[in-house]
Formats: structure tokens, sequence, C-alpha cells
């Protein structure tokens, strides 16, 4: 992790409310995470997933009360998440409602310190004078922060303290050097969580049946998926995504995802077929040869 203080400002993807008598059971039947109990205070990192156990986005959903939950994500789309989930209200006493104007930030927790807040416990989160502040994987924290003024004193008090503002491509490099996929860009709509080995931060096993939840137990009961997430580099101009990538005898072995600038190249996330793929090989994207450096839960593991 970047070892001088910083923070990322983004829009949300996603950003809408749930109510209703039915919503968190109707929610525990979607969401591919254990969302019980239904305590004001917790926040939850899951998936959310289609019959044949896909990945459709990724949220972290905020319990605010008994029948009313936040559901925000920095990456997926709220629209297609909301049909999604409206497609499979049948007789649920079910609202969902889109919001609006919301700010997300990321810090280090250690920030949190510096602007006299507690990190929250892992799965909770924080009323605080900016907005909800919740414990995020790779040691950092998040807020989701309602309205333009709060966003301006908490980005006056960050840049006060010193803490440099990351740009997508700065926040790209630090989240890939974490092992953290970015959903659904390097895991999406034709991928399954086990390929981007999610399931230790995402799925939960335990929780009884949801959707997607009889395919991921088989997956994980059969052992590890046949694709990998892969960081690769490669010099020159960024590559079109997504890039199909091949073994030096032509056979196609997967695509770049996702890549970002850096000094003299770049540096990306591919989706690979394990079995011909090893950290050092090299692969061919057209006539460009191009680097596999390690997995993402190998960088994960290291991060903790």
């Amino acid at each position: 992790m970047k070892e001088t203080p910083w923070f990322y400002e983004h829009c949300l993807g996603a950003d809408f409310e749930v109510t209703d008598s039915d919503a968190a059971n109707f929610l525990q039947s979607q969401f591919s995470n254990e969302l019980r109990p239904f305590e004001a205070g917790r926040a939850t990192y899951g998936l959310w997933l289609d019959a044949k156990g896909k990945v459709m986005g990724d949220s972290v959903v905020l319990c605010l009360g008994a029948s009313l939950f936040r559901v925000c994500s920095e990456g997926s789309d709220g629209a297609t998440i909301r049909a999604h989930l409206e497609r499979h209200i049948i007789a649920d006493d079910v609202e969902i409602e889109p919001i609006n104007g919301a700010h997300g930030f990321e810090i280090p927790a250690e920030v949190c310190a510096l602007i006299d807040l507690t990190v929250p416990d892992a799965g909770h989160f924080l009323e605080t004078e900016y907005g909800c502040l919740a414990h995020a994987p790779e040691s950092c924290c998040r807020f989701l922060v309602d309205s333009d003024s709060a966003a301006t004193k908490l980005r006056a008090r960050l840049v006060e303290l010193g803490c440099s503002r990351l740009s997508t491509t700065e926040h790209g490099l630090l989240r890939m050097a974490a092992g953290r996929p970015l959903i659904p860009e390097e895991i999406g709509p034709a991928d399954l969580p086990g390929e981007g080995e999610l399931e230790p931060v995402a799925v939960s096993f335990t929780k009884g049946c949801y959707l997607g939840q009889e395919v991921v137990a088989r997956m994980h009961n059969l052992g590890q998926a046949q694709r990998r997430l892969f960081v690769v580099e490669g010099t020159g101009a960024l590559p079109v995504l997504p890039m199909p990538l091949h073994d030096a005898n032509g056979k196609r072995v997967g695509e770049i995802r996702s890549a970002y600038s850096e000094a003299g190249g770049w540096q990306g996330v591919a989706l690979l077929k394990r079995r011909f793929v090893l950290s050092g090989n090299k692969l061919m994207a057209g006539v460009k040869a191009i680097k596999v450096r390690d997995s993402l839960s190998e960088r994960r593991a290291k991060s903790v």
C-alpha cells in the first residue's frame, strides 16, 4: 500500500434504498453474503449473481433498520442491479428507490485517527459528521457522504492533513497491489465468483439458499476454478480492452480486462486459464509480448 497518507474520491456506480416489510428477507434471498442479523449498523460486502452463478455486480449493503437498507457500489451499475432485483420481486412487499448525489471516499484506516474518527469493526459502519464510515478490506475505510457540503468539508480536512488525492490510475495500481478485483470489469457477467477468488470476502456457504447459490457451492466443492486473475505488464500504449492473450503456440489463454499506465508502460489484470499460465510466462497480445507477474490472490495474501 502507498506509504504517504492518501484519499480517493469517486462517484458511486450504485446507490439505492430497499425498504418495506419484506426488504430484509428479500435481500437475503438475492445477496451472496450473510445479512443476518438484521441490525442497524451492519455493513456487508457481497455479490449479486444470476441463476447461473455469474457475477452481475457487487455492493456493500448497509442495514439502517429492520426494514431499511442502503445498497451502494463503487463500480457496479445501479440501474442494472435494480432491474435485476426487480425481476425477482414476486409477491414481496419491497420498494427500491435510487439515491442521487452521494460522494464516495476511500481512505487508509490510519487516516481515521488523523481526523479523530474510530475505525468501525469489520462488518459494521458508523455515522460520523461527514457521513457513513464503513470498514473495508486491505486496511481501508470507506465514506458514504450524502451532501456536497459534507464532501467539501471532508476533502478540505484531508488535504489540510497532507493527504494526497489519488487519480483513477494511482488508485487502480494501489488496488492491484492489494489484490482486490474490480467488478464488473475484471470479474463480471461472464464469470463466476470462484474465478476471481472472491469466496472468502463475498460469499457465504452457510446462509442457505440465494440466487446462484447452487452453482457457487458446486464449484467450491469441486475445487479450484479453471481460470484465475493475474497481474500482467507490457510496454508502450495502453491496450484496447478487452485484449485477447495467446501463448507461444497461438492458443488463446484469456484476456486483459483492465490496464493502468505507469513509468515505461502499463500494468493490468487479465483473466487467464490457470493450466496454461505460470508467473513469469510470456504471452502475446497480437504481436506484443506481455509478461505475467503474479495472481491477484497472491498479492491479497501478502497485503493482509
